[in-house]
C-alpha cells in the first residue's frame, strides 16, 4: 500500500502486518515510479529493506527468557513454601525470596527486551534504506532519494485516554525540486532603455540646447549659449559676452 501527499513529488510506501510479529513495506510497485526506478529495482530494493525490518528472532529470544524466568519464579517460589512449611520454621526461606526475584525479573524482561529491539530496528531500517537511497540520489536524468518517515498517531480511549502508535513509512523524493518555492532569476536584457528627457527637467532654465552639429556656432554665445538675435551684434543680448572672443 502506498499513498502520494499534496506534494505529487513524494511517493509513502505503508509498512505492512503480514505475520505474527512481522511487518514489512509493501512491495506493491508504485505508478508514480515508472521511468525512473524500474519495477525489479523497486522489488530488490524493497526485500533488502524488508530484512533489516525483521525482528522476530530477537522478539522469540525475549520471549522464552521472559516465560523461563517467571515459570522459574512461580517454581522456587512453590518450593519455597513447600520447604519453609515443612521445616516448621519460623524463618524467612531463601527460595521463596528468590523465586519472588526471579519472577519479576521475568515480567520486566518482555517490555525492556522489546524497547531495545524497537530501538536497534529503526536504526537499522534508516542504514538499510540509507544504503539503497544511494543508488538513486545520483541517478540521471530524474535522481530520487529514500527516507524513512515516521509518524505519531494519538488514539482516543475510553475514560478520554488516549494512547499513541508510531507510523513508520518509506518516503521517496523524485527529483531535486527547489526547496521552499524559490523563483526563478529575472531575465536580464542587454538593451538600455530610453532615458528619460532632461528637457522636462532643467537644471538651469535660463541654458538652451546646445546648436545642431551642422549649425554654425557663430549663432549662439558660447558663455550663455543663447541665440544671436542680430547677426551685426557683437555682445549678447543676455550675458553681454562679445562673439567674437573665441
Amino acid at each position: 500500500m502506498f499513498g502520494v501527499p499534496v506534494n505529487a513529488n513524494i511517493v509513502y510506501v505503508s509498512l505492512i502486518q503480514t505475520g505474527c510479529c512481522k511487518s514489512e513495506f509493501d512491495s506493491t510497485y508504485p505508478i508514480h515510479l515508472n521511468g525512473i526506478i524500474s519495477q525489479n529495482e523497486y522489488r530488490e530494493s524493497i526485500e533488502n529493506i524488508n530484512r533489516a525490518t525483521s525482528s522476530k528472532k530477537g522478539i522469540i529470544i525475549c520471549g522464552i527468557l521472559s516465560t523461563l524466568c517467571i515459570i522459574g519464579g512461580i517454581v522456587l517460589f512453590i518450593v519455597g513454601i513447600v520447604t519453609l512449611k515443612n521445616s516448621r520454621s519460623v524463618g524467612f526461606s531463601a527460595l521463596f525470596g528468590v523465586g519472588i526475584g526471579v519472577f519479576i525479573l521475568g515480567a520486566i524482561i518482555m517490555p525492556i527486551g522489546c524497547c531495545i529491539i524497537q530501538i536497534k530496528r529503526s536504526t537499522r531500517i534508516r542504514e538499510a534504506i540509507s544504503k539503497e537511497s544511494m543508488k538513486y540520489s545520483t541517478r540521471s536524468p530524474t535522481p530520487c532519494s529514500w527516507r524513512l518517515s515516521v509518524e505519531r498517531i494519538n488514539h482516543s480511549a475510553y475514560h478520554n485516554r488516549r494512547h499513541a502508535t508510531l507510523l513508520y513509512q518509506l518516503a521517496i523524493e523524485i527529483g531535486n525540486s527547489v526547496p521552499g518555492g524559490y523563483p526563478s532569476a529575472p531575465h536580464r536584457s542587454n538593451q538600455v532603455g530610453p532615458q528619460p528627457s532632461s528637457s522636462f527637467f532643467p537644471s538651469n532654465p535660463n541654458n538652451y540646447p546646445p546648436p545642431p552639429y551642422n549649425q554654425s556656432s557663430e549663432g549662439f554665445c558660447f558663455q550663455c549659449g543663447s541665440p544671436r538675435q542680430n547677426p551685426n551684434s557683437r555682445f549678447c543680448s543676455s550675458c553681454g559676452q562679445p562673439f567674437n572672443k573665441y
